[in-house]
């Protein structure tokens, strides 16, 4: 009886395992997060996304925009893809320029992902992690 049940049991965790590796895995999808302060960074972040929501396959890419307001040099804003800056730049005190700013800004961020990406898949080190080179 007990060799029974452990019979089924691994015909059934057998089955299990066929039917998840035939199942397609799920797609990955690609957020945005947004840490701004000031009306500026706001601004220049919804016109970020504007651009960045046209961009084919931007909605696999996983960033992250940060600010940090100053007194003394205005605010300044990150871009990061996979733990890493990729763009860092300071806003400028007349609002008006920032979806310029932001379209360059979609420009820029996109061929560095573009080529990080080629660059974790060229580079194979059994040594280290992707995001480690």
């Amino acid at each position: 009886m007990f060799l029974r049940v452990i019979f089924i049991a691994a015909t059934v965790l057998c089955a299990l395992r066929a039917a998840a590796a035939d199942a397609e895995p799920p797609r990955a999808v690609g957020v945005v997060t947004v840490q701004t302060m000031t009306t500026a960074g706001h601004d220049f972040s919804q016109h970020f996304l504007a651009a960045w929501r046209d961009q084919d396959g931007s909605d696999q890419v996983t960033l992250a925009i940060r600010e940090r307001p100053s007194a003394r040099f205005g605010s300044e804003v990150w871009i990061d893809y996979s733990q890493r800056t990729v763009l860092q730049l300071r806003l400028p005190p007349a609002r008006a320029g920032l979806p310029e700013l932001a379209a360059n800004a979609v420009q820029h961020v996109w061929a560095t992902v573009q080529r990080t990406d080629a660059e974790r898949k060229l580079f194979h080190d059994a040594d280290l992690a992707p995001d480690e080179f």
